[in-house]
């Protein structure tokens, strides 16, 4: 719940993973920020499958900690199927990469986003789901 207070620096329209990301930033910069939702969080949403590049913005959050001590399967290599049904060869990031970016997470989204909500209310964000 958040007060009759009715300025804010930054309205932020959605608290999907974009949208909580800009919104935990900007209230850790100083920034007085709500960020609106429609649904009440944990909600439902498809799972996704996160990138290594995924990790510096994670790190900068503070959460690559937390990401890998849950219970989200690790990920290590991506593989695609194409239009005809064939298969590419693994793409291993390990190969490419030496940092710990190359283990990423295949994340459960109800999760993922509330762990992201989570972090903008406690850098200072008001949340209204």
């Amino acid at each position: 719940m958040i007060s009759a207070k009715t300025n804010y620096d930054v309205i932020v329209v959605g608290a999907g993973p974009a949208g909580s990301a800009a919104g935990a930033v900007l209230a850790e910069k100083g920034h007085d920020v709500l960020i609106v939702e429609k649904e009440k969080f944990p909600r439902y949403h498809v799972g996704e499958s996160l990138m290594p590049f995924c990790y510096f913005p994670l790190k900068r959050l503070g959460l690559v900690e937390k990401l890998q001590q849950s219970a989200n399967p690790r990920k290590y290599c991506v593989q695609f199927v194409r239009q005809n049904g064939s298969v590419s060869q693994p793409f291993y990031f390990f190969q490419h990469m030496d940092h710990p970016a190359s283990t990423t997470w295949q994340v459960w989204r109800s999760e993922f986003d509330e762990m992201l909500l989570d972090k903008a209310r406690e850098n200072g964000a008001s949340v209204l789901e």
